[in-house]
């Protein structure tokens, strides 16, 4: 879920709190905290964890939070990855029509 990270920064600052107190008063982990200050996305229970400590409601969470992405693979791999990869699924696709060609040759 898309969140305004800002918002848990500011929070968090106004009260003089340490990402591991915040991580504490929620129940995740700090790792958790710090993804979810530097994306500005958490699960559906981190937000609601971070809404209970603030004393905020869940909407006020998402108020100015930047538009959600939509995950596409050029965000997970380099383009010179897709493109093996690309080449690696035609080249098994073409070695699979050749290998039933031959199959169909031999069997006559």
């Amino acid at each position: 879920m898309k969140i305004n990270r800002q918002i848990i920064k500011g929070n968090r600052a106004d009260r003089g709190w340490s990402q591991q107190h915040l991580a504490d008063a929620c129940d995740v982990s700090l790792r958790t905290i710090q993804r979810t200050e530097n994306l500005g996305a958490a699960s559906m229970e981190t937000v609601m964890a971070l809404a209970a400590s603030f004393e905020i409601d869940v909407a006020d969470l998402t108020k100015g939070a930047e538009p959600q992405q939509l995950s596409t693979a050029e965000n997970f791999l380099p383009k010179t990855q897709i493109g093996m990869l690309f080449v690696i699924l035609c080249t098994a696709f073409m070695g699979s029509i050749l290998g039933a060609c031959i199959a169909v040759l031999l069997l006559r």
